[in-house]
């Protein structure tokens, strides 16, 4: 769609969005209309009238507690983003019954994706995660997700169990960050090894994050979980687990999602409404922060065959015979992998890291190959 007539399209979307958002509540953003260095001062918020949508690059949505508490922190931020167009479309009308709620944010986050409008949601309900998955399914690739979360929950009737029987089914891949292994069963773990689901440990990510942003890049969709965050850090989450990530790994982990070029939305949620405490807002909103401002970093350099921005690195294995082509950019120096498909003459990008190139040069098969490979077996 061009960019003129896309315009013309989000004007005439505007009142259709508008039906499924209230307004800020004014006591949240009046404060900060005219503090200009602050994020409360530079972006549009839905108060009075719904913001304009054209040149809008990342839209706000809270989805019940803790939006309005987290929006009282993040308007006070520094607005270190002049690249950026942001605008705080206000609170999703979550009234009726649980399929209303998930039709909800459904439409509503498709409706922005469509348009080329990132989205972070802002809420607190685990099982609005499937009606946030079901707004990719018009996606025109197969969609990877990354969820940070302390445990898995495949369980009959949970939304997870709800993605993964979803049909037609438009999911390639779940990878799982900070997962603590005392919450995970036996009959859980076999379930992600036979799906070829990548798992990285708390202990894996803590030894070297580094190695979560290459997991980042290659997804679409963020799930971010607080109750992975230990207590000590977020006291008001369900879990109050005295293990989880430090303040400084969440923020961290969110600014990789917010550089990677294929993410277009994040879905922050966990918290307990009945516990509400003021250092998960401040923490919420400081990661929110970051998120942006990885957005803004973005280096835009996803590969492309025979690309002169990109390096070309070719491997066989002689203990498998696969040969592992590496494509590790000019402009970032970040690598991806080539997966072929077995079927089909595409093939696709994940991320990865010097770590992999290093292991095939030693002759052993990267893990995040094969399991990127089998999945599409």
């Amino acid at each position: 769609m061009k960019r003129r007539e896309q315009c013309v399209f989000l004007n005439l979307i505007a009142p259709m969005l508008d039906a499924y958002f209230e307004p800020v509540d004014k006591a949240v953003w009046a404060p900060f209309r005219k503090a200009e260095d602050l994020i409360g001062g530079k972006i549009q918020v839905y108060g009075n009238a719904f913001p304009k949508l054209k040149d809008v690059d990342l839209a706000i949505v809270g989805a019940g507690y803790p939006a309005d508490e987290v929006r009282k922190k993040l308007y006070q931020l520094s607005w270190r983003f002049d690249k950026m167009k942001i605008a705080d479309l206000g609170n999703l009308i979550l009234n009726g019954d649980a399929n209303s709620r998930q039709f909800a944010i459904s439409e509503a986050v498709g409706e922005l994706l469509n348009e080329g409008i990132k989205v972070l949601v802002i809420g607190n309900d685990p099982a609005l995660i499937y009606g946030y998955y079901r707004a990719y399914r018009q996606s025109k690739e197969p969609v990877e997700v990354v969820k940070v979360s302390p445990n898995v929950d495949l369980e009959e009737g949970t939304p997870l169990r709800h993605i993964l029987v979803e049909k037609p089914g438009y999911l390639f891949n779940i990878d799982f960050i900070a997962t603590q292994s005392y919450y995970i069963n036996n009959q859980t773990a076999a379930v992600l090894d036979k799906m070829y689901f990548e798992n990285h440990r708390l202990g894996e990510i803590r030894s070297d994050i580094e190695e979560s942003e290459p997991i980042m890049r290659s997804a679409h969709m963020l799930m971010f979980d607080m109750n992975a965050c230990r207590f000590a850090d977020a006291p008001g989450t369900m879990l109050q687990s005295p293990n989880g990530l430090y303040a400084e790994e969440a923020a961290r982990l969110v600014r990789y999602a917010g550089i990677s070029n294929k993410l277009s939305s994040a879905y922050f949620y966990g918290l307990n409404p009945e516990n509400p405490h003021p250092a998960d807002h401040v923490l919420l909103s400081q990661m929110i922060w970051y998120f942006i401002d990885g957005v803004c970093s973005r280096f835009n350099d996803h590969p492309e065959h025979n690309h002169p921005d990109f390096l070309i690195y070719r491997n066989r294995l002689s203990s498998t015979g696969h040969e592992i082509v590496f494509y590790k950019s000019r402009k970032s120096n970040r690598w991806w992998m080539e997966i072929p498909d077995p079927y089909d003459k595409r093939s696709y990008f994940i991320g990865c890291s010097f770590k992999d190139y290093e292991q095939v040069c030693n002759d052993e098969m990267p893990d995040r190959w094969w399991r990127a490979y089998q999945r599409l077996m």
